[in-house]
């Protein structure tokens, strides 16, 4: 600014004077201005305060407008299911393997081969013969008992051996004497003694062979059997026989060197019900979540495990999952996660079940095969699989009875900046309305008790201030407000209910606060299970905003406000501040002091230019309304600018009455104009 003043002056100067040898002088004197600026109501208020707003009525008057977030509930973790079923343990003694069995006959024509060359002549295949007793006929005959194809060695925890006799010749056999040795050590496994088998009848007999040890190959020896006399003519066909079946059933082994088939070692359909005490839920829309199955095994096989979930769908597909579990001679678990994002869990347990409906129960199938390698695998009766799942679920809703539960909203305290500006002085105002409106997109009645609700100005070390009494008269500390429920459209679009609860704050905003502590109680259902099913989405609670309308209409006493300029002041070689004239042009209905203080590029103070000063209240009617302004000039001599980059105005209003508010409209400011008077020899 001022080098553009000494550019037009010399420019002018050059232009108008005669040139002559000798270089002329002149003392330059002249006032320009430097600065202004605007001190307005809002200029209370601090601008950078996001939730406050000014307003303009339709009369001009100006009010405060302040809305913010006050509570907000949180039901992350009412609904979360977290939740580990008993585990499951599967000894090898569960394992059953395919019945073991072996077939013998012994044909008429090889009998008839044991009597030597006259067999044959005297009893020829395809005729009718008499055929008499033969004692001890079958002597010694051995049977090889193969089960290699099953087994190597077994030793069995449960088992039966089971004989099969089928009688084919035409006449009856007694006295057989039938034993079962192990062909490696020829120890005793069974023993049968058959008295009678009618010509075409069966004999069956079943001995236990638990705590047996079998080899894969066993011998059967008849030891004896008589052909009783077949009392008259009868057809001799060679290939008639007695047919001999041993096999080997319920097998549970203590140890075995075997081929394990492919089979189902368990199957568990169950309903398993979550804790959720007393909430009863029918539906949860799963928001994220994973379900684990936990294994180990030292099986040598590979488990499969089938787990199916009909109650958990995803876009309408039930939950299905087929997971190996690979044989782990270290018994280390082996963890599964099964995402649940975005599924839907039907907790009503399983459809068309007997008794209708249930509540806060899933539907679950599951089933564990052992997997057969094919190859010879040794395994021991302390040899197991153990399995558990677990549910880590944090829903997106939820529906049914959600309960009766409570909320307790801590203490928490809020910082204002509202009143940074106001550095000193009380303001009474004549209204201020405060609104809570709390609103429910939760599908349940619920109620909010309020416990503190307070104001303070931290600066001032008085005690806060306490909200007092709601329009109705109630006391809002301690009383019950009723909140409606919300409703839901096609599961898609919530419609909220508002609660308002008007407040007359006026005292709690005249002790200019700068914290605000609210402390509540929510419960949700308070009169109990409606006939209504309840809902509620997570990510949309119960809250709580406060709004807050302020007219400017009040009583201010030593009020103080503060403004700062940016002006250049500092001295240089061109020009020199002789005298500084500072001119207040005050519209406001206030009078009061002024103070001006100097300030350097970092806002560091220099000097005071001046303090106390007064300022004449603007001209008013008698409705206290401004018709014009007072003018006030202040002239400043003597003074050093040096380093002087800003400048700063402390205003402190008072209002004329002590009893009467005065109304602030928008038009009303204070101007502030700097000038200065400039001194400077030209030529010299």
């Amino acid at each position: 600014m001022k080098n553009l003043l000494y550019f037009s002056l010399c420019t002018i100067l050059f232009f108008s004077c005669k040139h002559d040898l000798e270089q002329p002088t002149w003392e330059v004197d002249m006032i320009a201005p430097i600065a202004r600026s605007e001190m307005s109501i809002s200029d209370l208020i601090n601008q950078n305060e996001t939730n406050l707003n000014t307003q303009i009525g339709t009369d001009s008057l100006v009010s405060l407008v302040y809305s913010a977030d006050l509570l907000e509930t949180n039901y992350d973790n009412l609904l979360n299911i977290e939740s580990t079923s008993n585990e499951k343990m599967f000894r090898i003694d569960s394992v059953r393997f395919d019945d073991v069995v072996i077939e013998h006959n012994i044909t008429i024509g090889s009998v008839i081969a044991e009597l030597g060359p006259l067999g044959p002549v005297l009893y020829p295949d395809g005729q009718d013969r008499d055929i008499p007793e033969m004692l001890g006929v079958v002597q010694n005959d051995t049977i090889d008992i193969d089960a290699s194809e099953y087994f190597e060695t077994m030793t069995l925890y449960n088992g039966m051996m089971n004989l099969e006799i089928t009688n084919g010749f035409p006449t009856n056999i007694s006295n057989m004497d039938f034993v079962l040795y192990n062909s490696i050590n020829l120890n005793l496994i069974a023993t049968f003694n058959i008295p009678l088998i009618e010509s075409g009848a069966t004999y069956t007999e079943s001995v236990s062979v638990a705590g047996e040890t079998l080899d894969q190959i066993m011998l059967g020896i008849i030891n004896n059997m008589d052909i009783e006399a077949s009392g008259g003519m009868v057809p001799i066909n060679y290939t008639d026989a007695i047919s001999t079946t041993v096999s080997i059933t319920n097998i549970q082994i203590m140890e075995a060197t075997a081929y394990f088939p492919n089979q189902l070692l368990h199957e568990e359909i169950v309903e398993q019900s979550f804790d959720l005490g007393n909430t009863k839920l029918t539906e949860i829309g799963i928001k994220e979540g994973y379900i684990s199955i936990i294994a180990t095994s030292s099986l040598p096989d590979t488990i499969s495990i089938l787990y199916l979930i009909p109650s958990l769908t995803k876009d309408g597909i039930p939950f299905e999952e087929l997971v190996k579990i690979p044989p782990n001679i270290n018994t280390t678990p082996t963890s599964l996660y099964f995402n649940c994002d975005d599924y839907i869990m039907d907790l009503r347990g399983k459809e068309g079940r007997t008794g209708g409906d249930t509540i806060n129960t899933i539907y679950s199938e599951m089933y564990i095969y052992l997997d057969s390698t094919g190859e010879l695998e040794t395994i021991n009766r302390v040899d197991s699989f153990n399995l558990y799942n677990e549910f880590n679920i944090t829903p997106e809703y939820a529906k049914g009875y959600i309960g009766q539960d409570t909320l307790v909203l801590s203490p928490e305290v809020k910082n204002t900046t509202i009143f940074d500006n106001i550095t000193n002085g009380t303001i009474d105002l004549k209204q201020a309305n405060l609104n809570l409106s709390i609103k429910n997109y939760v599908g349940a009645d619920a109620s909010i008790t309020f416990n503190q609700f307070s104001a303070d100005n931290t600066n001032d070390n008085q005690t806060p201030t306490s909200v007092t009494t709601d329009q109705n008269g109630n006391n809002i500390i301690g009383n019950p407000y009723f909140i409606n429920r919300a409703t839901i459209n096609n599961n898609e679009l919530i419609t909220p209910t508002i609660t308002s609860i008007n407040l007359e704050t006026s005292e709690m905003l005249e002790i200019l606060p700068n914290q605000t502590t609210v402390a509540a109680t929510f419960m949700l259902n308070p009169n109990g299970k409606q006939v209504i099913e309840d809902f509620i989405y997570i990510d949309y609670p119960i809250s709580a905003t406060l709004d807050a309308s302020i007219p400017l209409s009040f009583i201010a006493n030593n009020l103080t406000i503060s403004k700062t300029i940016e002006t250049d002041l500092s001295s240089d070689t061109e020009l020199e501040i002789e005298e500084l004239y500072i001119s207040l042009s005050n519209g406001l209905p206030l009078s009061g002091k002024v103070d001006v203080i100097l300030l350097d590029e970092y806002q560091n103070i220099i000097d005071t230019l001046i303090k106390n000063t007064d300022i004449l209240s603007a001209n008013t009617d008698i409705e206290n309304r401004v018709i014009s302004e007072s003018n006030n000039l202040i002239t400043i001599t003597n003074t050093n600018f040096d380093n002087v980059r800003n400048m700063r105005i402390i205003a402190s209003f008072t209002t004329s009455s002590v009893t009467e508010h005065i109304d602030i409209y928008s038009y009303y400011s204070m101007k502030v104009n700097l000038s200065a008077r400039f001194k400077k020899i030209i030529g010299e």
